[in-house]
């Protein structure tokens, strides 16, 4: 809150805040759903090597690619509607796993609902970072700390419902999570709080549309340094479920489903906390330390998953750590991005939250099928550890982030 502002003035920042925070609970619920359940769809569908990994792209890249088409669209003219649209489309595709039987048919549906959550992370991230003034940072930890929230509940969910009543019982959650979507768009009134941002005195708001140019300021080069070192931080992230569901599969730990997703959700659980703290320590000025020390402090951890005799209480514990460093200190990522790329927040916000994990998962699928395939899943963590290193490096050599102005935008605007 502003020095001298009045407390009505900010309660319905707040509360849009929280409202779209909850949909990206939502939106991300539906992304996880899937997994805890590969080891049951590699047994359905036969995938070997090249069809795992196919599966795996299949997950990632639409949304990645998706977000990139769409935030670009969103630095041209906003478009609110797909703060609901999104998570609708995702809950509708993403829900029906259990409705197909033919390899196409998945990979259709698993593109179709990553193309809903891609649609809605740039308008909503967006709208974070700009809805409470001066907070940047702030608005952006809580609105992803609802993210991470929905990524911890999906496997959970997914595991205990496909445990009792198999792949077709997702289904019932389509029209529940669609309707909330629904009402949390309207209770936020987030259609009206777009509107208002896009029609304040800002430079992005007065003049035309910028060009895909402007919106990185003519510097393709560092947006090409930033994107690379935000998708090999992030490698072990999109690779984590993938790992945990394989290698708890196995007979020497013979994990249900809904054991898988307990477990595996304690990474993503962990990230709900990193951000919960973030939401109320992390200030700006201190992205590029997070996103070079992060990394770093990681690379033990991953050293410790990799041994395949660890114990399942070190396991757990590593595992919380890896949440708290690996995604909870995410939001510095998307904070430093609109801060060094203030004419385009979208183009920014679809980077760091969308095209980076695509490269992430595009770089972790193939390692991960490799060991999979070799029936040593759990060594993938090892294989990671030089993206970590090389993350933090190239984030050592960026520059820092401009000094925000009084109205919480980047000086550099």
């Amino acid at each position: 809150m502003q020095p001298n502002t009045p407390v009505e003035s900010t309660l319905p920042a707040w509360t849009a805040l929280i409202c779209l925070a909850l949909l990206h609970t939502l939106v991300d619920t539906c992304a996880l759903l899937i997994a805890p359940l590969w080891p049951r769809l590699e047994t359905i569908y036969g995938f070997g090597v090249a069809g795992l990994s196919i599966a795996f792209i299949a997950q990632s890249m639409p949304t990645s690619i998706s977000q990139v088409v769409f935030g670009w669209m969103r630095d041209r003219k906003p478009a609110p509607i797909w703060l609901w649209l999104g998570p609708v489309i995702a809950a509708l595709f993403l829900t029906s796993i259990g409705r197909v039987d033919q390899r196409v048919a998945l990979f259709g549906i698993l593109t179709l609902g990553g193309i809903g959550v891609g649609a809605f992370h740039p308008e909503a991230a967006v709208l974070a970072g700009r809805i409470l003034p001066g907070q940047r940072a702030r608005g952006i930890s809580l609105f992803m700390f609802g993210g991470s929230l929905g990524l911890g509940l999906g496997p959970i969910i997914s595991g205990m419902i496909v445990t009792e009543r198999g792949l077709l019982g997702l289904t019932w959650l389509t029209i529940p999570i669609g309707v909330l979507a629904i009402v949390l768009f309207k209770v936020g009134q987030l259609g009206s709080a777009a509107d208002r941002l896009h029609k304040t005195k800002s430079p992005r708001n007065t003049t035309s549309p910028y060009t895909f140019n402007e919106t990185i300021d003519g510097r393709a080069g560092f947006a090409i340094v930033l994107l690379i070192a935000c998708s090999l931080r992030l490698v072990p992230n999109m690779a984590m479920d993938k790992i945990l569901a394989f290698t708890l599969s196995q007979p020497h730990w013979g994990y249900t489903e809904a054991q898988i997703g307990m477990v595996q959700s304690i990474f993503l659980i962990a990230a709900s906390v990193g951000m919960f703290f973030m939401v109320f320590r992390f200030r700006s000025g201190w992205e590029k330390v997070f996103m070079v020390a992060c990394p770093l402090l990681s690379i033990p951890l991953m050293i410790i998953l990799a041994w395949d005799h660890c114990p399942p209480w070190l396991m757990f514990t590593t595992l919380a750590l890896a949440g708290i460093l690996l995604w909870g200190t995410s939001p510095a990522m998307v904070s430093y991005a609109q801060q060094q790329f203030p004419k385009g927040a979208g183009m920014a916000s679809a980077l760091t939250m969308g095209m980076s994990w695509g490269i992430g998962g595009l770089i972790q699928a193939p390692v991960t099928s490799y060991f999979e395939n070799a029936g040593t899943p759990q060594l993938a963590f090892a294989a990671f550890i030089p993206c970590l290193l090389a993350a933090g490096l190239i984030a050592m050599a960026m520059p820092g982030c401009p000094p925000l102005t009084s109205d919480g935008e980047s000086s550099a605007s």
